[in-house]
């Protein structure tokens, strides 16, 4: 018995059978109707974890999907470092539609990794984690791993934003953000879409207006505060201040985009809306106080960075707002949301549109 962690839980899922296309693309198609009902209208894919040089299975799904109108919600598919050359042979880029015409699909990001995660103790970080007892750690602590070395995510960034292709990277830990910075200010003009970073749950105060400055997205999920944040106070000590600073990036001029990180969390957006607003989930004990309070959001600040944050992630100009020329995507919610972060957490949508045409109704 033993626990997999990163890379080596492919030793399990590459001998996972395979569904066939139909089914597939049916699962995509149930899958999209359920996130119209929490409100959902567009997704961004990262793409499944190649284990060899092909697009996933899921890309090419949503690519027939897409040929044949059957999408009812728009989607940037996304994939994996091992799909690079074969994207760029296609002549694949960032932005441009896929399955033929001006469709609801088209190509996303390239994903790389800085770094692990908070839970295994394998996000990279400037200052060792405290130490735990239980794990026989010795004073000191680790201080994580950088999944791929800093000069190989500039290579393969770079090697990408040639192809025309945007990267977003995986980075939890301050020495992860700070590498994936650097990684992609060089590229961060050139490319179709803005460059991303995921996660961002511990950043230096030194690095806060560098996201601004080099136009890099911060792609956050503050629903995964829940559950990390007595992981951060056991691992991080003294720097939880720093730990999902929503609100100093928002100052600092980031374009902040939220977003869930499902399958391996729940897509609904409200209760996550909310934790970004209180900084504390009703489901923690009545003493444990709000984490980090100083980084609250308002609820404006909020809906705009899961509406209009996500859109100008992916320089879609038309999308995000409601005015005159924009699409009319849109979402209604009871008006109580607006004001109150216990009704915001609660909310459901009654009425979703996608491109002025009602795609579900409460």
């Amino acid at each position: 018995a033993g626990v997999l962690h990163e890379a080596a839980t492919a030793l399990v899922t590459r001998s996972a059978p395979e569904p066939r296309p139909e089914e597939l693309e049916r699962l995509i198609e149930r899958t999209a109707h359920d996130l119209l009902r929490e409100g959902i209208v567009a997704i961004h894919d990262p793409g499944e974890l190649e284990m060899d040089s092909t697009l996933s299975r899921g890309f090419a799904a949503i690519e027939r999907l897409a040929a044949t109108g059957r999408l009812p919600i728009r989607v940037h598919a996304g994939f994996r470092e091992g799909a690079l050359e074969l994207a760029v042979y296609r002549g694949l880029r960032s932005g441009s539609p896929l399955g033929g015409g001006e469709g609801r699909a088209r190509v996303g990001w390239l994903k790389l990794f800085a770094d692990g995660t908070l839970g295994s103790r394998t996000a990279a970080v400037v200052e060792p984690y405290l130490p735990e007892p239980r794990r026989g750690e010795p004073p000191g602590g680790p201080i994580g791993l950088l999944a791929t070395p800093a000069e190989v995510l500039t290579e393969r960034a770079g090697r990408a934003a040639r192809a025309g292709i945007a990267t977003q990277i995986h980075a939890i830990g301050d020495r992860a953000v700070r590498a994936a910075l650097a990684a992609l200010e060089p590229t961060a003009a050139s490319v179709p879409l803005r460059p991303r970073i995921e996660h961002v749950q511990l950043v230096d105060p030194d690095d806060f207006a560098r996201f601004g400055r080099a136009a890099i997205v911060a792609s956050v999920q503050p629903g995964d505060l829940r559950d990390d944040a007595e992981r951060a106070r056991r691992a991080w000590g003294r720097r939880r201040s720093i730990v999902c600073p929503w609100g100093s990036l928002n100052a600092a001029g980031t374009t902040l985009a939220f977003g869930s990180d499902a399958p391996t969390a729940d897509p609904s957006p409200w209760p996550a809306l909310a934790m970004a607003v209180t900084r504390r989930d009703p489901r923690w004990s009545a003493t444990m106080p709000a984490f980090g309070p100083d980084e609250r959001l308002s609820i404006v600040a909020a809906l705009r960075a899961v509406c209009r944050g996500a859109a100008v992630a992916a320089r879609e100009h038309d999308r995000g707002h409601l005015g005159v020329g924009s699409r009319a995507d849109l979402v209604v919610i009871p008006r109580s949301a607006l004001s109150d972060p216990d009704a915001l957490r609660e909310a459901r949508p009654r009425l979703v549109l996608v491109d002025g045409a009602v795609a579900f109704e409460a």
